[in-house]
């Protein structure tokens, strides 16, 4: 009888067959794993580009799962949680390429360690630099207005707080606040039944599940032992609509709201603003004086990025209509412009704590 797999790979999918063919074929040609030790699962969110008949014309052993409509990354992810019992889970975005012995070295890393419940990966960007996004450190208002508004250009680096990304490229393992959704491996009794909080559609739903796990008593470390690929953004940078935009903004935004007052909301929202209206000046000016130096794709960019913001904030309820506070029920939340009963953060299952 053959043993069931130890980990599951989970991949969604969303109209971008070419690069998720590459990165199958890395997970198929990965080295260092048993027969059987690992299934890969491809959620396939409603494509029109004929990514399904790919997948099981070449990849006959990928366990194809047609969601039937775009469920977003989040509720794709749960899909494939939900169709799998391995005791390990590694979620993959479908435009990433992992070196061929990076499977077998996190799936040994975190099992080899009872305590670990979530292991990110170094990534690296399509030129093989170093990509900042691998994880960081929980927004705050200090550390966003040290991004968005220049401060790193401006004051002593000593001053600088905990940075949201990576500013550096870390050896080794160690312990960090959130590593990145696209490279994210756990343990099935760390998460529970749930990966993500249901209001998150794309983006910002890797630091609420770190938070929830950490909070749970469970390590979550960064390692740079093996490193993948990540061709960032080109299976999101196809989306150019406001409301595709928008998913970029509030999925961030919405976590950094639990548990914050109305005044720490309000700066949130007025440093991000003033930061992207800052670059679509600042570019728009350079494009004007070194035309063709791609500073007014930058422009345009941080134009619609603008855009997106102004159509998530002022399609809310005026603050003093809102009654956003958690209580003991739940909270309230306009993700996806719809006020919708959902679960609080800390109402999610907690898991089980590590055992001494």
């Amino acid at each position: 009888m053959t043993a069931p797999p130890r980990l599951a790979i989970v991949i969604v999918n969303w109209n971008v067959r070419d690069l998720l063919r590459d990165c199958l074929a890395a997970v198929r040609d990965s080295e260092g794993l048993a027969p059987g030790e690992v299934e890969t699962i491809v959620v396939d969110n409603d494509s029109a580009d004929g990514s399904t008949a790919m997948v099981a014309a070449e990849f006959p052993a990928v366990r194809l799962i047609e969601s039937g409509a775009n469920l977003g990354f989040a509720r794709g992810c749960q899909r494939g949680y939900e169709a799998t019992a391995a005791p390990f889970v590694m979620l993959l975005n479908p435009d990433t390429v992992v070196d061929r012995d990076a499977i077998a070295t996190m799936l040994a890393t975190i099992a080899n360690d009872p305590a670990i419940g979530i292991l990110g990966a170094r990534l690296r960007n399509s030129d093989g630099s170093f990509q900042r996004a691998s994880g960081g450190a929980f927004p705050t208002l200090a550390n966003l207005a040290w991004n968005y508004l220049f401060l790193g250009h401006l004051l002593p680096r000593r001053w600088a707080p905990p940075a949201v990304y990576l500013d550096d490229d870390p050896p080794g393992i160690r312990p960090i606040d959130w590593v990145s959704g696209a490279s994210l491996t756990f343990r099935r009794a760390a998460v529970g039944p749930r990966i993500f909080h249901p209001a998150f559609f794309m983006f910002g739903e890797d630091m609420e599940v770190c938070r929830r796990v950490r909070d749970a008593g469970w390590k979550v470390l960064y390692s740079a032992r093996q490193s993948i690929t990540h061709h960032h953004g080109q299976s999101f940078s196809r989306q150019t609509s406001l409301e595709v935009l928008a998913t970029v903004y509030k999925g961030p935004r919405f976590f950094f709201r639990q548990g914050r007052g109305p005044l720490a909301r309000l700066c949130y929202d007025a440093i991000l603003f003033t930061g992207y209206a800052s670059r679509w000046a600042i570019f728009s000016l350079l494009a004007a004086v070194r035309p063709g130096s791609g500073h007014a794709e930058m422009a345009r960019f941080s134009r619609r990025y603008l855009g997106a913001m102004i159509k998530t904030i002022f399609r809310e309820p005026p603050l003093h209509n809102r009654r956003e506070q958690n209580d003991e029920q739940g909270c309230k939340t306009n993700i996806g412009h719809r006020w919708r009963r959902i679960p609080r953060l800390s109402s999610l299952r907690q898991a089980d704590r590590p055992r001494a």
